[in-house]
């Protein structure tokens, strides 16, 4: 719903190849309440578009002269469709820098729940490049970068983004239903410590899950690109591209719900706990070991080595791991 939409449309000189459209749209009081965007509704204090569209006899493009307005963000977004053959989609973002805060402040109420009241200082500038020819899924471009300038956290607000450094109390769900909450740490038997974890095991899930998780900054571009690439080829959601610290992240600080909001908040605890070092790289993943579901109601590796192998999960060999 909304109180007010103001919008014009104009025709703008072209010639025999383009027809150009101009003109602008914003809404007032604008709310959203749907299960797929946010749990509760979003309401929006500013929105609005200043347009240019380019139609010409084989593609749609909206020009970069155009500006989107997002409460304190402002950005001048490229998007080209091709129809083909070949079918191409084309997004380009470049936004120069910009106070830190006016991103966090304009995110709406309601959308964001650990992030809020969030206090930042310095500048950030975002860079987005995204290029796919749908017949050609493996062909697709994509990168993407926050970059921070003197940016740092005055305070967190409503988030303690630290807690997973020092013993804490997890809660796991099966189907969006609590089903077992159990201390990470030394008060729960079933706790190992990174160095009481055999290597074969951290290997093999480090092979399996997120070779790189050592090196990057908690997002793997390449595997992104990856999973879009397969998702269009399969005309389906069948393929993520989380990295270890994305599925930390999900499990400790956010509800269940699956929204687009709780995937953007994830993305930006992700960024801030990586780039702000909130928490060193192998307490991460000896959290993430001692609370990930290894079979039915089996809730990390010290459970599950002596479920499947009667052994300390030390003890384990290459071929078990």
């Amino acid at each position: 719903g909304f109180d007010t939409l103001l919008f014009s449309v104009a025709e703008l000189e072209g010639n025999d190849d383009r027809t150009r459209i101009g003109g602008y749209a914003t809404l007032q009081g604008l709310v959203i309440d749907h299960r797929l965007i946010a749990a509760v509704p979003v309401r929006f204090e500013k929105t609005g578009i200043r347009y240019l569209l380019n139609f010409g006899s084989d593609y749609l493009e909206m020009d970069s002269a155009s500006e989107v307005i997002f409460n304190r963000i402002d950005f001048h977004p490229y998007l080209a469709y091709r129809p083909g053959p070949p079918k191409i989609v084309t997004l380009r973002i470049h936004k120069p820098r910009f106070p830190a805060q006016d991103l966090f402040s304009s995110f709406p109420e309601g959308l964001f729940s650990t992030l809020d009241g969030i206090k930042v200082r310095g500048e950030l500038s975002w860079h987005l490049d995204f290029s796919a020819d749908l017949s050609n899924p493996d062909s697709l471009e994509f990168s993407t970068s926050l970059d921070r300038h003197q940016f740092g956290v005055i305070s967190y607000g409503n988030a303690n983004l630290t807690r997973i450094n020092e013993p804490f109390e997890y809660t796991a769900y099966d189907r969006g239903e609590a089903v077992r909450t159990f201390p990470v740490g030394p008060a729960h038997p079933g706790f190992r410590p990174l160095d009481r974890i055999s290597p074969y095991l951290q290997h093999a899930v480090l092979t399996s899950e997120d070779g790189a998780f050592y090196q990057h900054r908690g997002f793997l571009p390449d595997a992104f690109r990856e999973s879009v690439a397969e998702n269009i080829k399969q005309r389906r959601f069948a393929r993520g591209g989380s990295t270890i610290t994305m599925q930390l992240v999900k499990n400790v600080f956010l509800s269940r719900n699956k929204t687009i909001a709780r995937k953007m908040e994830e993305a930006l605890l992700v960024w801030l706990i990586e780039n702000q070092g909130l928490s060193a790289k192998d307490r991460m993943f000896e959290v993430y070991l001692n609370i990930i579901e290894w079979g039915p109601r089996i809730y990390g590796a010290g459970e599950a080595a002596q479920f499947y192998f009667s052994k300390d999960a030390s003890k384990l060999t290459l071929a078990e791991a």
